[in-house]
């Protein structure tokens, strides 16, 4: 046997052995199960950093669980997923419920929220179209209304701007929860009225003949400005123990974060798997909507804990009398453990 050859058998048994011991060759991978409420771009951050295997450089094999809404937090609770992403509206309402969950990061600070009506109903309201948010919500009294989840995310947009308006949210719409595919369904039917989700669905809907009726992002109000739109949520002790995958976990969110801003095909095409689906058109004009406030640093402020304050008072996802554990019981960014 010649020496090369010798050599290059010695080279794969090594290449082995450092792989069975979980070597510098190959970091070892723990397998880590992420809630997410719903299929949307939304999170997108964490749909790049799995196809792009940015969590796998951080040691970390994910696997992606869809749990309904707020189903996420006992999902979490209860140990079904270490991690979970969702508003930061939802966080404080649970934790107001004695479910606390301690935010680690924040991948957006900007609602992309919108609602959308159908064409008959727009036709109808005739110049509310030009009149502001408030009053165009106070337009749609009487309608039925879809949304993904009781007391979810969209649900508590809507809420939070009828009650702005001065509105009764609770008698004055209709409310029906559907997935966010059989929304978009249901107002090209005509079963409901209006839908209130995010991108891509919205923007399917208005490519079905809706009509954008209020942006997310033009919405004028204190209590929505630098938002904690999309927190990254634990268990309070799971970063004392599994303090290196916490890290690991907001480092890969980071550069997926990173990559949406400079290279928007890559991010594209990493997003394509989970929706091969969507209408490129639409995929990628929603992914600019996201990518635009996507928040580079992920950190979490104390506005934003004053602002969802708020937001969840005022929408009455939480009573106005409410206890609510202090920002630094439900914030502690996973860099600062």
């Amino acid at each position: 046997m010649s020496y090369s050859v010798k050599k290059a058998r010695f080279a794969a048994l090594v290449s082995c052995l450092m792989f069975a011991s979980g070597g510098s060759a190959v970091k070892a991978q723990t397998a880590v199960t992420m809630a997410l409420p719903a299929q949307s771009l939304l999170f997108a951050p964490a749909y790049i950093a799995v196809e792009r295997g940015l969590f796998r450089e951080q040691g970390i094999d994910p696997k992606i669980i869809y749990v309904a809404g707020p189903g996420v937090i006992p999902a979490v609770l209860g140990k079904s997923a270490d991690f979970t992403l969702i508003s930061g509206g939802i966080q404080v309402a649970a934790a107001a419920r004695n479910q606390k969950l301690v935010a680690i990061a924040n991948t957006q600070d900007r609602f992309t929220t919108d609602i959308i009506v159908r064409k008959r109903v727009a036709d109808k309201l005739g110049s509310m179209a030009s009149a502001g948010a408030l009053d165009k919500v106070k337009a749609l009294k009487g309608l039925t209304i879809g949304i993904d989840a009781v007391n979810g995310l969209p649900h508590s947009f809507l809420r939070y701007l009828a009650r702005k308006a001065g509105m009764n949210p609770e008698t004055d719409f209709t409310i029906t929860a559907l997935q966010p595919q059989a929304m978009v369904a249901a107002m090209k039917s005509g079963t409901i009225d209006a839908m209130a989700f995010s991108p891509p669905f919205s923007l399917t809907a208005v490519a079905d003949g809706g009509v954008m009726w209020v942006s997310g992002p033009d919405v004028d109000l204190p209590e929505m400005k630098t938002f904690p739109y999309n927190v990254v949520l634990v268990r309070p002790d799971h970063c004392q123990a599994q303090a290196g995958i916490c890290r690991g976990f907001v480092a890969a969110l980071k550069k997926a974060v990173a990559l949406m801003k400079s290279d928007p095909a890559a991010s594209l095409a990493a997003l394509g798997k989970t929706f091969d689906k969507m209408e490129p058109g639409a995929l990628k004009q929603s992914f600019e909507i996201f990518a635009k406030y996507a928040r580079s640093d992920l950190e979490l402020t104390d506005d934003m804990y004053r602002n969802v304050v708020s937001f969840d008072r005022i929408s009455g996802i939480i009573p106005e009398d409410a206890k609510v554990p202090p920002a630094g019981e439900l914030y502690s960014p996973a860099s600062a453990n």
